[in-house]
């Protein structure tokens, strides 16, 4: 792997990286949407695998969010109409899992689906839909209150954020304390938008283009430099100076289709790996993937890639259990 920061890059990305400084005493785990597999599986804090937490049923798992109030644990599915809920047990949510596929974006969403998901510190979910550059759709974050998610099928709070990104892909919150997103396709970019008015804050599409990043995984931290990984090239960069860059690459040579961002206590940086799709998906009969659903004979487990953004170090973290990962989560239970 080849680092090539200076040394004050590698100063600002440790500012940046403190912002998710975990509790020292906590138990940390990780749970990683398998899409292949229809699962969320769990895993300890040196990558083991302990169970599967859930299933997901005929529905694909894409992004994953815990509670920071209530620990429930939320699961967007390739649907606009199934938004999956579990209780920290893996226990679907509600009496005798009757919640389990009812929360369902509201009409204003035209069908698009959803596609990830951001809690805030008071409880407050809010959902990104997946396409900004389909005819017809358009990305849009709608938020819903700790009270809502207490419902069988809560109503978003207020007007949904209506933003220009081509993707809703991962969403993470600035120093500012503005909700940002990372699309990998035109225009390949980080929005970043104020919550309260959903007015667009910053645009990182020069910092991006320049660089010929595809942007689908995202951090902050308090100085409020953006981390991004770039789904095709396998890269993952950080910006030099806050919101002036250039966008300095961290690491490569991770086998694409990289998934989204997770930053542990010591600054660690996680991506998902799933393993080069587009082969799987051009290949002939019995390779056929749509939408991260492969059925064909490779049965071999994709991976979490850790990176040490001191060094650029790349070393394998879950190797088992996990087939399409899309998102990892930390988790203290």
């Amino acid at each position: 792997m080849k680092f090539t920061m200076e040394r004050t890059s590698i100063a600002a990305l440790c500012l940046t990286l403190t912002l998710f400084v975990l509790p020292a005493s906590a138990v940390t785990n990780e749970l990683v949407g398998s899409s292949e597999s229809h699962s969320i599986e769990k895993f300890d804090s040196n990558g083991n695998w302990i169970k599967t937490f859930a299933s997901t049923g005929p529905w694909i798992p894409f992004g994953i969010a815990a509670s920071p109030v209530t620990e429930d644990v939320f699961v967007v599915t390739n649907t606009s109409t199934n938004i999956l809920r579990y209780k920290k047990s893996g226990a679907s949510f509600g009496p005798k899992g009757s919640y389990w596929s009812t929360f369902a974006l509201p009409s204003a969403a035209n069908g698009n689906p959803a596609q990830s998901l951001l809690f805030d510190s008071s409880g407050n979910l809010y959902v990104s839909t997946a396409y900004g550059s389909d005819p017809g759709y358009q990305v849009e974050i709608f938020k819903y209150s700790p009270k809502e998610l207490l419902k069988m099928s809560p109503s978003p709070t207020g007007s949904p954020i209506i933003t220009t990104a081509g993707r809703g892909d991962q969403m993470a919150w600035d120093a500012f304390g503005n909700i940002c997103v990372a699309s990998f396709i035109v225009p390949n970019t980080v929005q970043c938008y104020n919550p309260g008015t959903g007015a667009l804050a910053f645009d990182y599409a020069s910092e991006i283009q320049a660089q010929g990043i595809q942007p689908d995984g995202l951090a902050f931290g308090p100085n409020n430099n953006l981390t991004v990984n770039s789904l095709f090239t396998g890269e993952i960069w950080v910006e030099t100076t806050e919101r002036v860059g250039p966008m300095t690459l961290v690491a490569s040579g991770m086998v694409h289709d990289l998934g989204w961002l997770a930053v542990d206590s010591d600054g660690k940086l996680y991506t998902p790996s799933y393993h080069d799709p587009e082969d799987r998906y051009n290949g002939p009969d019995p390779y056929d993937c749509t939408f991260y659903a492969c059925m064909d004979t490779d049965f071999s487990s994709d991976l979490i890639y850790k990176v040490d953004p001191s060094s650029g170090a790349v070393t394998n973290f879950i190797t088992s259990h996990i087939w399409g990962p899309y998102q990892m989560i930390f988790v203290q239970f």
